[in-house]
């Protein structure tokens, strides 16, 4: 079965190696929203090519190469059991982290499927903006943080809120209830308008740390 010792020695310890580079992508999202992306891994953000995770993936598909040169049998079944840890293994310890021992920052997860924003006009110049942002704070502590909406070319709503932004947050220990933040708007050049925007992300900072969500 085991055709390679040295092999295989070198085989593990990229995959570990990766896995351990990987971990980070699994709270963070540091390079904005992924556009590619291989394993779960950002290859290519809003913001360009990512590449430590471009390096993370290449390092893991050496890894396999050499597993495949380590092993004499079951080398199909080998790679795949590694790809499926690869995957869900560095994800499952994240949120075993995220739910048990993360403080501050890291303890904060966003549910972007359930948040919305919802835009009023109110006459020419004037709209109200109500955002119910889905923020979960894990820890036994509250965390205060500085919040401002990730600005893309189809969402307008989000640029808008930033002209008065960041947004001072404190988020209650164990919340499950969604953040309200409420501004009437006054805009000068830009059309006032009525709709609502959802499945945005929002950008967190909090001592010097930041993350994209």
């Amino acid at each position: 079965m085991l055709k390679s010792k040295p092999a295989l020695y070198v085989s593990v310890s990229m995959i570990v190696i990766a896995m351990i580079m990987s971990f980070p992508f699994k709270l963070n999202a540091p390079y904005g929203p992924e556009r590619t992306s291989v394993l779960s891994i950002p290859t290519r953000t809003v913001e360009g090519t990512v590449y430590v995770g471009v390096i993370t993936v290449s390092i893991l598909l050496m890894g396999i190469v050499f597993l495949a040169i380590a092993l004499e049998k079951y080398r199909a079944r080998a790679v795949i059991m590694t790809v499926l840890l690869f995957v869900f293994g560095p994800l499952m310890i994240a949120e075993a982290y995220q739910t048990t021992f993360a403080t501050g920052l890291d303890a904060i997860s966003y549910d972007k499927e359930r948040s919305t924003c919802s835009y009023e006009a109110k006459n020419e110049t004037t709209m109200t903006v109500q955002c119910e942002l889905y923020l979960q704070n894990h820890s036994n502590e509250d965390v205060s943080l500085k919040l401002t909406f990730y600005e893309e070319e189809f969402l307008k709503g989000p640029q808008y809120m930033n002209n008065v932004g960041p947004f001072d947050v404190t988020v209650p220990d164990k919340n499950e209830n969604p953040i309200i933040l409420k501004r009437e708007l006054k805009l000068e050049k830009e059309q006032p308008f009525s709709g609502s925007d959802s499945h945005f992300n929002v950008i967190l900072e909090a001592e010097g740390k930041k993350r994209i969500l």
